[in-house]
């Protein structure tokens, strides 16, 4: 009996230990998303209270909901999101956007700002990530010409990334052609062409702003903006229909140039059928919106929102 009371008091303290423990790390962290509000991957938050204040921290980046365009536009304006700051300043709010709001259908042209301004940030967080993986490519290559040699755990994950890429060849100088980054003016182009400046059913229920197919006659359907824009370039980065886009670009670094949006648009005449008047029309865009501004513009590291 003794025994089982000693086993029983052990238990209780363990449990106890535990509990101030979780309650210890949840104060450390400081994490303003309790679990309850936490959405499906990548953590959608819902913006309903408007007293509430969201902290979006590198590496924990969390995505979020609106209900319309007018609170999506709020949450902009509050986080002092304004494009033409961001053409001087060069930095975008770490905003991510889960889904277009329904909303979006109804407005005209003058909402092409909104739209721009929901779908830059996802572009330059996937620009982020292949320029991590590029920036790994380059400190290979650069040990290499100075006699190194490459780990076992290194030339796996070239292995890998060729796969990803559909990339033949191993050797980094093939990989880097691939592994490289899409300048915004050409998606966000791209992306209002398709979609009348996401008013498309394809944005709205399919999360789906680049005309991404799944089959012939079929839109593909995505979790979130993120993932589409995701696919896109990876699509960009690996078809063989972009084999002259990713040459173009790679020429570009090879002359020490920087990525250019409007130039590499005429290399896309396979992304539609309507072949080079869809390019024209993507330059055209590129030129109206200046969209080029935002070729230079890269994430903030520190980003606060209030909805």
């Amino acid at each position: 009996m003794l025994k089982q009371s000693k086993v029983q008091i052990s238990l209780v303290v363990a449990l106890g230990l535990m509990i101030v423990g979780q309650i210890g790390f949840v104060l450390y962290r400081g994490d303003p998303f309790p679990s309850s509000s936490e959405k499906s991957e990548e953590n959608p938050v819902a913006l309903n209270d408007p007293a509430q204040e969201l902290e979006l921290a590198t590496p924990q980046e969390k995505s979020f909901y609106v209900r319309s365009v007018k609170e999506l536009d709020r949450v902009f304006d509050n986080s002092g999101f304004d494009l033409k700051k961001t053409k001087s300043e060069g930095t975008v709010p770490r905003l991510y956007l889960a889904k277009l709001p329904q909303d979006m259908r109804n407005k005209k042209k003058a909402s092409n700002k909104t739209f721009v301004k929901a779908l830059l940030p996802h572009i330059l967080k996937v620009n982020e990530q292949i320029l991590a993986d590029r920036t790994r490519l380059l400190a290979m290559q650069e040990r290499l010409k100075k006699g190194g040699h490459l780990h076992h755990s290194e030339k796996m994950w070239l292995s890998k990334l060729a796969a990803e890429y559909r990339c033949k060849s191993t050797k980094i100088e093939s990989l880097l052609v691939h592994v490289d980054v899409i300048p915004p003016s050409l998606a966000l182009a791209q992306a209002t062409l398709e979609t009348g400046g996401g008013r498309s059913s394809a944005a709205l229920n399919k999360n789906s702003p680049f005309g991404y197919m799944a089959t012939k006659t079929k839109v593909a359907k995505f979790e979130s903006l993120l993932h589409s824009v995701e696919a896109y370039a990876l699509n960009l980065n690996r078809h063989v229909a972009y084999t002259s886009f990713r040459k173009g670009r790679a020429e570009l670094r090879a002359k020490n140039q920087k990525l250019c949006g409007h130039t590499l648009a005429t290399h896309l005449t396979k992304y539609s059928v309507r072949g080079s008047a869809y390019t024209r029309d993507l330059q055209n865009l590129i030129h109206r919106f200046d969209l080029k501004s935002f070729d230079h513009t890269t994430l903030d590291q520190n980003m606060r929102i209030k909805p």
